[in-house]
């Protein structure tokens, strides 16, 4: 279908630009080190973080929405089929209930920090911790996708011995 746009599409292009931001926020710490009297307060440590964060919890939503995270493939392809989906849909399963948690926590966490500020530019810290929650629930989203198909497989399996 023309002109589709996925999430997968937006969170990579949204990691593109952070990492964009980065990198050219980073050079002119560097420049501004080496040959300026001071350094732009934007250009502190704190811009740096704040994406950084970001980048973090976005780059491990599109590990997510890939299936990539780390994992022993080894031993796991020692087991037969049914029991590798038996595995997938337990493990999906656990996987979903703890981001489920750590999204609770996270955003009340993010919540409660709204009033507290950073040093130099004044940022709230609702913006610093609200990136966990956005990647949590970002993950949960794909997990449950994850969990979903191999809980169909397993069934499918079932149906076919």
């Amino acid at each position: 279908m023309k002109g589709k746009i996925s999430l997968m599409k937006v969170l990579e292009a949204l990691a593109f630009i952070i990492v964009i931001a980065l990198v050219s926020i980073m050079f002119v710490q560097v420049f501004a080190r080496q040959f300026l009297d001071r350094i732009p307060v934007w250009s502190g440590e704190e811009v740096a973080t704040l994406l950084l964060i970001w980048l973090t919890n976005i780059g491990a939503a599109i590990a997510a929405g890939n299936d990539s995270h780390l994992s022993m493939d080894y031993f796991f392809d020692l087991f037969p089929e049914r029991l590798q989906n038996i595995f997938k849909v337990v493990v999906y399963g656990i996987v979903c209930v703890f981001l489920i948690f750590i999204a609770v926590i996270s955003i009340d966490l993010a919540w409660s920090g709204r009033f507290s500020f950073s040093a130099r530019l004044d940022i709230s810290m609702f913006w610093y911790q609200s990136s966990i929650f956005v990647g949590m629930t970002i993950m949960f989203y794909y997990y449950t996708k994850l969990f979903i198909r191999s809980f169909q497989n397993l069934r499918k399996l079932k149906k076919s011995v």
